[in-house]
């Protein structure tokens, strides 16, 4: 005790020494040593008198108030302020004093900040506001606190903060808002605070960070945003980031992770989402992470990662992937951590695993410590550890391994590679070594597996839209055991599967335990790749995957209509469909692929404007257009018929005609248009009718006279008419006396000349007009003529091949037409003149043979006639002129 006042006088002593000239001395409570005074925890209530030298005064834990002004007006040298746990209401009065730059209020009763507190110029550089009770922090409360550096305001009720609060906190380097009620933070609240490095916002009600909402920053370093309802990492608020290294994210309710959240931050070297709601990792989750350090993922719910999901991480040191549900992740996948070659230290606990796959750890070169404690695992697969041949320290407390021939690599590997310690893994099969330590397993001691065996994988398949898809698989055993079946898509669970088992038991041949995935009704959300995850109490055992696409059947947006156009005019028709995959349009003319209008290059198939073109329209255009819409789903048509509309008109004007008495001839009315023009026929303008001598043929363009009288010479004219109006053309015939012909009739019983009008109508139709003359007997009235004004022809037999198609040579000018619509082909008329020699008919080289007359030919001949006709070739002039020649008894 003696000591303790010695103590005290001499700092007494001291302290009055150091002071030249001063009158002040401390209050009676109050401890003083050089410049500081200490006056916390005296019970006080108000400011007792405090010497003017004072420059760091401590009056926590007393009973302070609001009007606390005391003797602080002329504490001019004061810089540091402590007025911690007393019951202050608002920021007092003394502060005042412009020198003070640290001030601590922690732990009062203060429930505002007002505009104009703090004096102007202020030199507070730490500003202490912790544990109060503030809500409502006015606009420009802070505007004078420009030398500001550090600002705490944890564990008040604030809610939110106005706009702008902090734009003259420009030396402001580390900001605290813990344990506050802040819900959102909108963009550009922290404007200002460009030399900032630590942000705390743990322990608030934060659930929505707009974007540009930390726009502004440029040195900050340490972000914590920990116990916040946060739902997801997006791009759009880590603007003002680039410089971020410590994010800590844990506590929310994060499900995930935009692409390409990363990219502003390619300096952050510690990441922490553990204890969120994260399902999967995607291939760019973490994308941009190059010089990532530490990742901490545990506590989640992650079920699924992608194969690349880590492979952006080439710095990675630690990786704590504990208490999540990603054994698939190290029984199914090879190699899903190859790119993590400098991770050292990596954490699996927890995650449900029941086997290893041999790839599973591929490419952790460096990894020193593994950890998979907390997991069931059943079976290690050979050379599971080959690759992490730094690898000192494996936790691993299985008590189920399968102790089979396949897992006694690793007694020695153990012995070789791994601290002991660490492990405490035991069999639980064969019986024989049940609860024995695996590093005394003995190769003698090993049996067969008796994990299950995958023996139909799920197959790849199409399924339609709205139908229902079913995928299957089947497993056995050895011995055969109850199996359970779980099914993935894209390496995570289905939620409420319709799922429908069975088991087969065979006397002969293994016995099979089978699992049937129903899809009910098939959506675009059901495509992905499906698996079958297969397990017994030894172990688990995986399928193959298998992809289901999902394809819509076409359907019709937009479909072709009828048109009609005139010649010359452009066609527009229109097609498009939708369907999953996008179906692809075709196009066809009369079901075949043969476009007139494309072969002129008149056609234009546009596929962005669903448009089919076809400029300058012709007749040939016409038909039935097909749109079809094909896709893996299947094939739809619709079909649009095209008009093409064309005046009537002649192909070749028609000419004045000549016929002697008694012989046949045709007049010709060859027409185009369309639609096909009605044809009428007048003679001397009253209109022709049928007789047995005049009839029209070749769909009413020729008009066939047989035996001509004087009665039909005259003026006759063709008229033609369609729905684009009418036209007439004329000719005029003449009749001329008719001319005898020397016959010799020995041994014949008739001739018929038959004259052949040969024309590629539509069908390529022939039309056979017959001119026959009877015998006649000219006994005594036969004229003779000259001998050289005879000319004969030679008739040759021959059986060559059968007839072609012949063409007209009834005059110059006849043609082959089209159903009056094609080309026509000139040709030359050839005259024979009869002449006397071995006193029968004759005519110049000839081939002849026997042929039957075609239908249309029959309907033409008398009923007398027999059906076989002889047909003659002239092959002495070109185009060549053919008869043909047939008896009758009544001839």
């Amino acid at each position: 005790m003696g000591d303790s006042y010695l103590l005290f006088f001499l700092v007494i002593v001291i302290v009055r020494a150091s002071i030249d000239n001063e009158s002040f001395e401390c209050p009676q409570k109050c401890v003083c040593l050089q410049k500081y005074v200490d006056c916390s925890r005296k019970n006080l209530v108000s400011v007792p008198k405090i010497p003017q030298w004072v420059e760091q005064l401590d009056l926590s834990n007393n009973r302070l108030r609001e009007n606390v002004t005391g003797g602080f007006s002329k504490l001019t040298n004061l810089k540091k302020l402590k007025l911690d746990k007393n019951v202050l209401n608002n920021i007092p009065i003394i502060l005042k004093l412009k020198q003070i730059q640290e001030l601590s209020l922690y732990r009062n009763s203060i429930s505002s900040i007002k505009a104009g507190c703090f004096p102007a110029n202020s030199s507070i550089k730490a500003l202490n506001l912790n544990s109060n009770h503030i809500k409502i922090i006015e606009d420009g409360a802070l505007n004078n606190l420009s030398n500001l550096e550090v600002l705490k305001l944890n564990r008040n009720e604030i809610e939110s903060l106005p706009n702008h609060l902090f734009i003259n906190q420009s030396n402001l380097k580390t900001l605290e808002l813990n344990h506050n009620k802040l819900h959102i933070i909108y963009g550009l609240l922290f404007q200002g605070l460009s030399n900032l490095t630590t942000l705390k916002l743990k322990y608030n009600n934060i659930d929505d960070i707009m974007d540009g909402a930390f726009f502004g920053f440029k040195s900050v370093n340490l972000l914590q945003l920990d116990h916040n309802r946060i739902r997801s990492i997006s791009k759009g608020w880590m603007y003002g980031l680039e410089s971020l290294t410590t994010l800590s994210m844990s506590n929310n309710l994060i499900k995930e992770i935009d692409p390409g959240s990363w990219e502003l931050c390619a300096n952050l070297k510690l990441l922490n989402l553990s204890h969120n709601y994260l399902m999967e990792i995607e291939g760019r989750a973490f994308q941009h992470l190059k010089n990532l350090e530490i990742l901490n993922l545990s506590y989640n719910n992650i079920s699924s990662i992608s194969q690349e999901a880590f492979s952006h991480m080439t710095q990675l040191k630690s990786l704590l992937l504990n208490n999540n549900k990603i054994s698939w992740t190290v029984e199914d996948m090879s190699g899903p951590f190859s790119k993590l070659h400098n991770l050292m230290v990596f954490s699996l606990a927890a995650n449900h695993i029941k086997s290893i796959n041999s790839r599973a750890f591929e490419g952790l070169s460096n990894l020193i410590e593994l950890d998979l404690t907390g997991n069931n695992i059943t079976s290690i697969q050979q050379h599971a550890f080959g690759s992490v041949s730094k690898l000192k320290k494996l936790h691993m407390n299985s008590s189920s391994l399968l102790c089979d021939c396949n897992i006694i690599w690793i007694v020695k590997w153990i012995k070789d590679k791994i601290e002991h310690k660490y492990i405490t893994a035991t069999c639980a099969y064969p019986a024989e070594v049940r609860g024995q330590s695996i590093t005394k397993l003995r190769e003698e001691n090993c049996g067969d597996s008796p994990k299950p065996k995958v023996v139909e994988h799920p197959k790849t398949h199409l399924a339609i839209k709205g139908r229902p898809a079913n995928l299957i698989c089947s497993a056995t055993s050895n011995p055969f055991s109850n199996m359970t079946f779980l099914w993935r898509k894209n390496n995570g669970n289905i939620s409420n599967p319709t799922v429908y088992e069975n088991v087969s038991l065979a006397t002969s041949g293994p016995s099979r335990a089978t699992s049937v995935l129903v899809i009910p009704n098939v959506t675009h959300a059901d495509s992905g790749k499906y698996q079958c995850i297969v397990s017994n109490n030894f172990g688990t055992t995986y399928s193959s995957k298998a992809k289901v696409n999902i394809v819509t059947f076409p359907k019709f947006i937009k479909t072709p209509t009828n048109v009609t156009v005139k010649t010359g005019e452009t066609v527009t028709l229109n097609c498009a469909a939708t369907g999953d995959p996008t179906p692809e349009i075709s196009w066809k003319k009369d079901g075949g692929n043969d476009f007139p209008a494309a072969r002129e290059r008149r056609m234009n198939v546009m596929p962005a404007d669903h448009l089919f073109f076809i400029v300058n329209a012709k007749t040939t255009d016409m038909g039935i257009y097909s749109c079809a819409a094909k896709n893996p789903a299947g094939t739809i048509i619709a079909n649009a018929t095209l008009t093409v509309l064309q005046e009537p008109s002649f192909v070749r004007v028609m000419e004045n005609k000549e016929v002697i008495t008694g012989d046949s001839v045709v007049l010709q009315c060859m027409i185009s248009g369309s639609p096909k023009p009605v044809i009428k026929w007048l003679k001397d303008g009253t209109p022709i009718s049928h007789t047995e001598r005049h009839f029209l043929t070749a769909e009413d363009q020729l008009l066939v006279i047989i035996g001509a009288e004087a009665s039909d010479a005259g003026r006759y004219e063709c008229e033609i008419t369609n729905d684009l109006g009418t036209k007439k053309d004329m000719t005029e015939l003449q009749v001329l006396p008719p001319v005898a012909i020397l016959v010799n009739e020995e041994d014949m019983t008739g001739i018929i000349i038959i004259t052949v009008v040969c024309c590629a109508v539509g069908t390529s139709i022939i039309w056979v007009v017959i001119i026959y003359h009877t015998r006649r007997r000219m006994a005594g009235t036969v004229r003779n003529y000259p001998t050289e004004s005879m000319k004969m022809t030679q008739v040759i037999h021959s059986d060559s091949e059968s007839p072609q198609m012949f063409p007209d040579n009834i005059s110059e000018h006849s043609s082959c037409k089209d159903s009056g619509t094609g080309d026509s082909a000139k040709q030359n008329s050839f005259d024979g003149v009869p002449v006397e020699r071995n006193d029968q008919v004759h005519f110049e080289t000839a081939v002849c043979r026997s042929y039957s007359p075609v239908p249309e030919a029959h309907k033409l001949l008398p009923s007398s006639f027999k059906p076989s006709i002889q047909v003659c070739v002239n092959t002495s002039v070109t185009p060549a002129t053919y008869s043909f020649s047939s008896h009758s008894d009544n001839v």
